[in-house]
């Protein structure tokens, strides 16, 4: 399962303003190979991400760039942590550029067409990246335990609106899309369920001994 540090990589970049209402299903895989089912949800600046298979039950996590906000939900507290989106500016500032290469070849996902492009990174490594328009824009989680969020360097062949519906690298198939599900969703979906409290670590700490 995705740690929660690793979705900060997140919200170096905000979400471009979004077109495609509804529910995308796909598969990510991490680097130690293990799949995990995601649950996109996007509607207009706001986005829910929902991730099966943790511990403690799904992991939600929901962003809303409007606010420029990030709230986690802790469903066994019945409580949800809010945090600041920092400025995407000087993360950017330090991105190496990929090299990117449009193949002219496309496929149909999910009812989807994307085309293939591929991404050299800066260890000359390679991923096939399949891309779709009108499905808004999508931010990998990635980075490392102990290190500072990193976004995966694929990213930079999706473009600007641009939307991953296969990432391969090597022989293995690191995100797919599954099922696009295009429809009005429930405003409830991008808030916290009634009866969360907002848990306030600041709170917290100042009532230690």
């Amino acid at each position: 399962m995705l740690r929660p540090a690793l979705l900060l990589a997140v919200l170096a970049t905000p979400l471009a303003a979004q077109s495609f209402e509804g529910a995308i299903a796909m598969t990510v895989t991490s680097d130690n190979g293990k799949a995990n089912a995601l649950d996109y949800l996007v509607k207009g600046s706001k986005l829910r991400m929902e991730m099966a298979g943790g511990r403690g039950g799904p992991m939600v996590v929901i962003f809303d760039m409007a606010e420029r906000k990030m709230l986690m939900m802790m469903d066994a507290q019945k409580m949800y942590m809010e945090q600041s989106i920092p400025d995407p500016a000087p993360i950017a500032e330090k991105a190496k550029p990929a090299k990117i290469a449009r193949t002219g070849k496309t496929e149909t996902i999910a009812g989807y067409t994307c085309e293939h492009v591929i991404v050299t990174e800066a260890d000359a490594s390679t991923s096939d990246v399949c891309v779709a328009k009108g499905l808004g824009t999508w931010r990998m989680p990635g980075g490392g335990r102990g290190g500072p969020p990193k976004e995966p360097e694929w990213q930079s062949g999706l473009g600007d609106g641009g939307f991953p519906l296969k990432v391969q690298k090597g022989d293995k198939v690191m995100v797919e899309v599954t099922k696009v599900d295009k429809k009005t969703l429930d405003a409830a979906l991008f808030a916290p369920p009634a009866g969360y409290q907002k848990f306030d670590m600041g709170a917290m700490m100042r009532k230690r001994p």
